[in-house]
Formats: C-alpha cells, structure tokens, sequence
C-alpha cells in the first residue's frame, strides 16, 4: 500500500494531537509545554517561517509563553488567530517540511536515507518526521537533534517533552511520499555507530565506516561482479567490474559484505574466525567450502553465542549421541586436525584429561582449534585476505 505525503500529514497530525483524518481536526489545541495547534509548533518553528517574534519583541523563543508580537503573516496576528484558522497551519505544516529539509540537506544528513543503522531503518520521511519532533540540530553540534541522532547511528534516541523518542517517529513514519529526493550518485561518507548497521553506497564511489557491532555493507549485485582487496587491518577497497554504478568504495571497521549471491565475513581475527577454526577442527578443512555451515556458525556467534557453546554444538551436531564418549571426541579432533587417526598412546592422553575433567569437550576442542596446524589447514592467513564466504541463515 502506497503511503502518500497526505497520509503523512495525517499521520503526523494524529501523534501531535489526535486529529482524526477525516474527521475532527485539533486546530486549537495548546499542550501544557505551550506547543500550539494540530501540529504542535512552538515559538521558534514559527518564527523561522515568519510568523511569529521578529521584531525581537519575545526574547527567549524556547520558552512559548507567547508574550511577543505576531507578524501578520497570512492574516495572524495573535495565538488566537493561528488557533482558529485551520487552512493557515496546513501550509504552515508544509512550509515548514519544506524548510527542515533544508535544514537536512545543509547539515548532509540526506545521505543516511536508506541506511538501517543500530536496526533502525533510516528513511527520508522517518528524518523529517524526527526533525519535527527534536529539531535537524546544528553545524555546532554533534549530538542535538536529528543530526545527533544519526551521527550515534541511532544509538542515542532524543526525546521531546513528553517522552517521545526519535526512534518512535523514525519508525512511525518511515516510507512515506515525500517530495523531497536524495541523490545518492555523489561520493558518500557514511558512518554508523556502535550498534549493528546495515551501511550502501547506492552508487557513486563512497565511503562507509561501521565503528562498532556487526556492520554489514550492502551490494546489489553477485560477489563476481566485484574486486575486493583489503587494505590494511580494518579497511577494505571494494570495487564494481566493468564501471558498474557501484563504484570503487572504501569500507572501514565492517565485519560483512552482503552480495546478492553471497556474505562475506571479513573478520578473521573475530568471529568469522572462531567459526573458521570451528569448522576445521571439528568438520575438517574440507567444511569451509560449505557456505551453510560457516553461515550456521557465524549467525550463532554474531547473536552472541560464546566460543564454547559454538565448539560444543558443532561436536554434538558431528557425533550426535557419541558426543558424551571421549575416545570418540578425541578421534574426530585429531583426525580433522592431524589428518590421521591418533596412535594409541596420544588416544590415551588426550582421554584422560578429558576423563579427569582438566579438559571439557568444549575447551579440548577449543584446543583443537587453535592449534598452529589447524589455522593453517584451514588457511587462516589467506582467509584474513579474502574474507570467508557464507550464507546466512534464512531470517537471520
């Protein structure tokens, strides 16, 4: 169902007032704050369109007591008039839409329409529905209004008065019509914040900087259609063949790239390379080449599963109800590892730390793991290179 920018209206009517679309409007409502009619504008908001206080006769516009003058604007001249004439603050309500995006476009906040940061889609009528509610914010600061908002990537969530967050109104009004358009050919720079974000360039040659979390950037195309070449430690130069839209863009402190075909995990000294070693130790080298186990192992860990709880459900998933016998949890670690049976001496061993409990099954395949054969078995160093390949396990 299309959302139209009259059904944005409406909506924005109803949370600011109750106004009912289609039946009673709030035009002369004033809340205990001194916020005025169906959309609840202050002395600031009317100001800045020309309505309200510019002969300077109200000297603190934050404090809506309405002690100045009015400027006669459309024919307001008091609160009165503003509060009974319904037609006026339509297109006040739409002036001032017009004015917030603005507001965003010269802050460069236009930029984030379509990102999902701490897992919050971000949408063009979300920002202006947030900007109404807490302000654009500031060439200043960095963390008032929507610009704030953002720039925590979604992480820190203003309030209004009464309670209402950012979040509220980002989701509550996310993919409505609006007039407005953001041309996302132009390079980028895109950063999320601490939680986990989903960060696209849409095209262009852009710049895209996770920080914190599991952060995936997003590609619209298969893995094949693009060179992908790490840089450094944390940075990575991904590049769309054959001068695709996509570009050739940077990405910094991401664990993902999510292709049409494929994930890549990029965060070998993380999880992507506990699920490696994982995979190796207890299913042999052969396993990495299976994109459902890497992706079973990597959505277990990236929901917060531990090390060992991973180690453990992957041995129960190899033996299933052998999985309690040592001897056969010590074969299938040093056969995987080793790439043969164990003689019977080092069987006996690594048994009895088991049988003696210096070992769980866990911690001994946590062992297994993280030797220096079974990093190289499985090829860790070229994997820190490449990335490892995987699918995701479906609705994760």
């Amino acid at each position: 169902m299309v959302k139209t920018y009259q059904d944005y209206f409406d909506a924005l009517g109803f949370k600011e007032s109750s106004s009912i679309p289609g039946g009673v409007q709030n035009y002369d409502i004033e809340n205990r704050f001194g916020f005025i009619g169906k959309y609840q504008f202050g002395e600031a908001a009317l100001f800045d369109l020309g309505y309200y206080g510019l002969d300077n006769s109200d000297s603190n516009l934050f404090k809506n007591d309405w002690v100045g003058n009015w400027s006669g604007k459309d024919g307001i001249s008091t609160k009165q008039d503003y509060l009974s004439n319904g037609a006026v603050q339509e297109t006040v309500i739409r002036d001032w839409h017009v004015l917030l995006w603005n507001r965003i476009q010269f802050l460069e906040l236009e930029k984030y329409a379509g990102q999902t940061l701490n897992g919050q889609q971000i949408t063009l009528s979300g920002m202006l529905a947030a900007s109404h509610l807490i302000g654009a914010g500031s060439q200043s600061s960095d963390v008032a209004g929507l610009k704030g908002y953002l720039l925590s990537g979604a992480v820190f969530s203003p309030e209004d008065g009464n309670g209402t967050t950012a979040n509220e109104f980002m989701t509550a009004f996310e993919d409505f019509q609006t007039p407005f358009f953001v041309d996302h050919s132009n390079a980028e720079n895109i950063r999320g914040g601490t939680g986990r974000d989903l960060l696209t360039g849409f095209g262009g040659d852009d710049t895209l900087i996770g920080e914190g979390g599991i952060d995936v950037a997003i590609y619209g195309s298969q893995s094949a259609d693009y060179d992908i070449a790490r840089q450094s430690d944390e940075v990575w130069l991904i590049k769309q063949l054959n001068g695709g839209p996509d570009g050739t863009d940077i990405i910094a402190s991401i664990e993902r790239i999510q292709f049409s075909d494929q994930v890549i995990a990029l965060d070998l000294n993380g999880n992507a390379g506990l699920a490696a070693k994982t995979l190796g130790a207890v299913f042999g080298p052969e396993a990495l080449s299976n994109p459902t186990f890497a992706g079973i192992g990597l959505n277990l860990l990236d929901d917060g599963m531990r090390y060992d709880a991973l180690m453990q459900f992957a041995i129960n998933a190899a033996l299933g109800a052998e999985a309690t016998n040592h001897t056969a949890v010590v074969d299938l670690l040093y056969e995987n590892v080793v790439g043969a049976a164990p003689s019977a001496a080092d069987q006996a061993f690594y048994v009895d730390l088991l049988d003696t409990g210096v070992h769980t099954v866990a911690s001994i395949g946590i062992f297994a793991a993280e030797t220096v054969l079974n990093q190289e078995n499985i090829g860790l160093v070229g994997l820190s290179q490449t990335g490892l390949a995987y699918l995701p396990v479906t609705g994760s």
